[in-house]
């Protein structure tokens, strides 16, 4: 039996297996070659006198790129290797370009693009959610986007309240430079908080138009792609083995016993 139940296991790791496709060698392969430039880039900053302050939000950087081995370890095929690339392709302009290389400093636009963009992929990643745990082919549309949306604002609030923390703690201007009141105290406005809120929140919203255009217009608008890829395929369960010997000769077991009993009388 313990024999059997170790076949099994092992059987059922090599069915769960990803295969190693040369787009799944160019994820991981980028994403550890992301991950190392980002820990130079890191050490770079701190060796030349880049404020204490922002070096944890560089070293957060430098995690988000173990996101697609993750992936690749835990989900194997829920996640195609064409999401995890539309992944790391985000990660390289918004953690990468945006703090690594600073790109949120040196053009003023660049951090509303992108928490614009990382209210729609969020929202994504709450589509990603709701494929798992349900079947969204019998779920309302409204209920899709509210739980979408809902997922959205719940990471910018994470992301917003990570900012305030480092700040409070290691003095540094993540969330703005502050100010001084008229009564002489020194406080940070709520300004570049409130921005970065509502352009995640613009974000989510154009995730739910074109969410509705796909279910409106019953076309694919690639949310259906994206649908496809996070819902997970049961494989189906193998038939049992008939019963041969049922099947040639089911009146065997009904004679059997007349049979014994022919003998005994005889």
């Amino acid at each position: 039996m313990v024999a059997e139940k170790r076949a099994e296991r092992q059987t059922k790791r090599e069915g769960e297996r990803v295969p190693c496709t040369k787009l799944r060698i160019f994820v991981l392969a980028f994403a550890g070659a992301m991950f190392l430039a980002s820990i130079g880039v890191t050490v770079w900053h701190g060796a030349n006198g880049f404020e204490a302050a922002g070096l944890p939000l560089l070293l957060s950087n430098v995690v988000l790129w173990l996101i697609p081995f993750a992936c690749h370890i835990w989900f194997r095929r829920a996640v195609s290797d064409g999401v995890l690339l539309i992944a790391e392709i985000f990660l390289f302009f918004a953690s990468f370009l945006g703090s690594c290389v600073r790109l949120y400093d040196l053009i003023g636009w660049y951090d509303i693009a992108m928490h614009s963009v990382v209210g729609y992929v969020a929202a994504l990643l709450g589509l990603f959610f709701v494929c798992k745990l349900a079947d969204v082919g019998r779920l309302r549309p409204a209920f899709v986007l509210l739980v979408c949306i809902a997922v959205s604002l719940a990471i910018a609030a994470v992301w917003e309240m990570y900012e305030f923390v480092t700040d409070l703690w290691l003095a540094g201007g993540a969330q703005g430079a502050p100010v001084e009141t008229v009564t002489g105290d020194f406080v940070v406005p709520v300004n570049d908080t409130m921005e970065d809120i509502l352009c995640n929140t613009g974000g989510a919203l154009v995730f739910a138009i074109h969410y509705l255009a796909h279910v409106w217009s019953k076309k694919d608008l690639g949310i259906g792609f994206f649908k496809r890829d996070f819902t997970t395929k049961k494989k189906a369960a193998p038939l049992a083995a008939p019963q041969k010997e049922q099947q040639e000769c089911p009146s065997c077991n009904t004679n059997a016993p007349d049979a014994g009993k022919n003998s005994k009388n005889s």
